[in-house]
């Protein structure tokens, strides 16, 4: 899963998955920042680009979690449209129903 999580190919239910995992696993947080560094590394390398990739993978990581939270909240805010619009067919039905009968 790592791979597919540094090249942004998780879905919002892997990532959280993902996220959590590597919280508990030590041994996946370690092979997450060695796949990391390495692949970032490499990049720096043939671009000459110097930065702190300790500081770039929590960045990434960070950034990640925000995408789940904000993920989290456009579902609420989905939730509570369908809701509503429920609530106003059902309202109308009634209406319709009433009005006929």
């Amino acid at each position: 899963m790592i791979p597919a999580y540094l090249n942004d190919e998780l879905d919002a239910g892997e990532l959280r998955e993902f996220l959590d995992h590597i919280d508990k696993c030590g041994e996946c947080r370690e092979e997450l920042a060695i796949q990391f560094l390495i692949t970032e590394g490499l990049n720096s390398l043939s671009t000459g680009d110097s930065y702190d990739l300790k500081h770039a993978m929590d960045d990434r990581v960070s950034k990640s979690r925000s995408q789940i939270k904000l993920h989290d909240r456009l579902l609420g805010v989905r939730n509570v449209a369908v809701a509503l619009v429920g609530g106003v067919l059902l309202a109308s039905a009634y209406m319709v129903y009433y009005y006929l009968f």
